[in-house]
């Protein structure tokens, strides 16, 4: 009799013990590019990851805002995030690197419009009548986002090239901001630097929250393509991914929820994107890349 009892307390415990496991919720660990600093990431991309985790059933999401792209590729190194939102030329990197899957491509929303690609703005300030153009760079400082910012700095150093300017010998001065895009526009304002590069929109954007005025930069090679509305002096490249480092059971409808995502809901204004649309080609970008020989590419 005791045995009997034994043996069904044993059974008891390992199905109580195998219904608890199913109860507990995984957590996922989403990583974002702060390229405005932790404050705005959060403000910006938390009601996206309290979306996932009120719609994807029986997991919990958790954001980690990284304001230096070279720590995301450490944290990926060491295993510590699921997915992470950043910029192409990253997802490309993480891709190379740890066999990263692209889920979803960022539909961002940029003064009332709808924008799947962006690119670089090369700018200097009105009063520098000695620049006009890209040939003019010759023996001036320049500062961009960071060293391995894509439309903070890459985009832009492509350009140049193609110009006949190359930025590891032909300026007095190549200066960087630790990632943060604002601070390079202020520089150009306050004459600490002479040439900006920062990622299309981030101009418009800081004119509309009352940061800068327009009246006082100068955009050079600036582009005109139907569509998009802002200072441009490069090609275009697709937009921000979501990107998944570890294949999960629930990686499907991780995906699915984003692009169900409602446009005009308080999480897509909040994230001010219009919604999430299918990964793109990101041809040109490891294109890019290989040209440049940076990241998993350097020789």
């Amino acid at each position: 009799m005791q045995m009997k009892l034994n043996k069904i307390l044993s059974g008891l415990s390992l199905f109580m013990g195998l219904f608890g496991h199913t109860c507990v919720a995984d957590e996922y660990l989403v990583a974002v590019r702060a390229k405005s600093g932790v404050a705005d990431a959060i403000q910006q991309w938390q009601p996206t990851v309290d979306y996932l985790t009120d719609r994807v059933s029986a997991h919990t999401f958790t954001l980690k805002p990284v304001v230096s792209l070279k720590e995301i590729n450490m944290l990926a190194a060491k295993g510590e995030f699921d997915f992470v939102i950043t910029n192409p030329a990253s997802y490309i990197e993480l891709k190379q690197q740890y066999g990263a899957s692209a889920l979803v491509a960022l539909n961002n929303r940029r003064a009332d419009t709808a924008q799947r690609y962006f690119g670089s703005v090369i700018f200097t300030h009105a009063k520098n009548d000695d620049i006009i153009s890209l040939t003019d760079l010759k023996d001036k400082r320049v500062m961009a986002v960071s060293d391995v910012a894509f439309g903070g700095w890459r985009v832009a150093w492509a350009e140049m090239l193609e110009n006949g300017i190359n930025p590891q010998h032909d300026f007095s001065e190549l200066l960087f901001a630790d990632g943060l895009q604002d601070e390079v526009v202020y520089a150009v304002r306050d004459g600490l630097a002479d040439v900006g590069v920062v990622r299309t929109d981030q101009l418009e954007r800081m004119e509309s929250a009352g940061k800068i005025d327009l009246r006082y930069f100068r955009i050079l090679n600036n582009k005109d393509i139907d569509g998009f509305p802002f200072f441009l002096s490069t090609p275009l490249y697709p937009e921000w991914t979501f990107v998944s480092l570890k294949s999960t059971v629930t990686t499907g409808e991780i995906k699915q929820a984003l692009l169900d995502l409602p446009e005009a809901g308080v999480v897509a204004h909040a994230g001010k994107y219009v919604g999430w649309i299918e990964p793109l080609d990101y041809t040109a970008v490891e294109e890019l890349l290989r040209k440049l020989e940076v990241g998993s590419f350097e020789n």
